[in-house]
């Protein structure tokens, strides 16, 4: 079955609110020889861990089960901030939560909801399940040190009403070189605003950067800066692996492991959105290399029923590599009742070399890539911001795993930016058309 998905166009606004918090998460410096931080162990948290214990590498599992989420989606969503710091929506296509697959909120000709409905904050003051009880605020908590977590807007305090805890921390990057916690990213300014740089954090003061290479060392104001063709080595991360890392497979999920029906009926274990297997095997080499992987455990509040989060992503390989055996793939996997699979997808395609060719939009040359290491004359690209579009339970247990690799060789790198997790109250429904999925800025 073939859905097809449009992609509706919005733009964000960085949030900058105040600090939240003591320091309570995962370094850099913490983590430098860490592969899994206590998988096996549930109800932890990385509040308080000085000294994280080294666990095995052994793949994790999650809560997973096939679709039943009836919840009516929303469409490209963006955040304002009003003057108390709450965070509201700037919808450009956002339905109403009714139940019965009818919506009821419409938009204004400023770009606003004329509803109250707000996607990404609850209101928990009633004590109604059926509230959304995500965060009505949730200040970032990045604006020191270099987290992780923290960095995408994660575990910036136990508080589920202030923040979004975490559970089950993961890092399987042994090069610490392979990632970066960064003020920003390259040496380029905004086209639209000369004060600010091309690529910002889109909340708070930094964001996560992860690649398939190694990362020099950060500019004096926290900025990752690297030289032209410097994104062609490979990092001290694992090798020669023909199965995706932790709780990922690429093998078809759908059709209760059977494939063929994209986003239904998930087998809950294998990929639902059934967009690796053709990626991996079919073009690609089967064989990832230079792997970085990180995942974390997340209580779903009441009445929230989806996720967001941002990123960009940037490649050597295009467009040398398009439909080769070099594929390298960034990948975002939910193990939720709702859904078991990819959620980085557009039109039914991962995040690879080849899926992406007509959606590459900074291509080589554009001085947008400066001080990115890949301003080549004729290589090197990246497809500007997206927001991947996940769905979840509400009061369900569940873990996301981020992946960035090279497939098929370990020269030519691909580098993703991560930033702003948060919780979507609307969420999504996977096997409908235009709902889950990815939304351009």
């Amino acid at each position: 079955m073939r859905h097809t998905r449009t992609l509706t166009f919005s733009s964000c606004l960085t949030l900058s609110l105040a600090a939240c918090g003591e320091d309570s998460g995962l370094s850099i410096s913490d983590t430098a020889n860490i592969t899994t931080l206590n998988p096996t162990v549930p109800g932890t948290t990385t509040s308080g861990v000085d000294d994280p214990t080294v666990g095995d590498t052994t793949e994790q599992s999650g809560t997973m089960g096939e679709s039943e989420s009836a919840t009516e989606p929303t469409s490209g969503t963006t955040a304002d901030v009003t003057a108390t710091g709450t965070t509201t929506e700037d919808a450009t296509a956002t339905d109403g939560p009714a139940t019965d697959g009818t919506t009821d909120a419409t938009t204004t000709t400023d770009g606003t909801s004329s509803t109250t409905d707000d996607t990404t904050t609850g209101d928990a003051t009633t004590g109604d399940i059926d509230e959304c009880q995500a965060p009505a605020t949730q200040p970032p908590c990045d604006e020191a040190g270099d987290d992780i977590f923290k960095a995408i807007g994660l575990n910036c305090s136990d508080n589920p009403a202030m923040a979004i805890p975490i559970k089950n921390p993961v890092i399987m990057a042994p090069d610490t070189s392979s990632y970066r916690v960064a003020t920003h990213f390259g040496t380029a300014k905004d086209p639209m605003d000369p004060n600010q740089w091309a690529w910002a954090p889109k909340e708070g003061s930094r964001f996560l950067v992860i690649g398939s290479g190694t990362f020099p060392n950060l500019e004096a104001d926290g900025g990752l800066v690297e030289q032209n063709g410097q994104d062609t080595q490979p990092n001290g991360n694992p090798d020669d692996q023909t199965q995706l890392p932790g709780v990922m497979h690429h093998e078809m999920g759908s059709n209760n492991g059977a494939g063929g029906t994209p986003f239904m009926n998930c087998d809950g274990v294998h990929d639902c959105s059934d967009t690796i297997a053709n990626q991996w095997n079919g073009i690609g080499a089967g064989v990832a290399h230079d792997v970085f992987y990180m995942s974390f455990d997340l209580d779903v509040p009441q009445g929230t029923h989806g996720y967001l989060l941002d990123f960009v992503y940037f490649t050597e390989e295009w467009p040398n590599y398009v439909n080769a055996t070099v594929n390298d793939m960034l990948i975002v996997w939910s193990t939720s009742e709702t859904f078991t699979g990819n959620v980085t997808f557009i039109d039914e395609q991962p995040l690879t070399v080849t899926a992406l060719d007509p959606y590459m939009t900074i291509l080589p040359g554009d001085p947008r890539l400066a001080g990115t290491g890949f301003p080549g004359d004729d290589e090197g690209a990246a497809t500007g911001w997206y927001t991947a579009k996940g769905s979840a339970a509400p009061g369900e247990t569940f873990t996301i795993a981020i992946s960035v690799f090279d497939l098929g060789d370990t020269v030519w790198d691909t580098v993703g930016i991560l930033d702003k997790f948060r919780w979507d109250c609307m969420g999504c429904v996977p096997n409908e058309v235009d709902s889950c999925g990815i939304i351009p800025q």
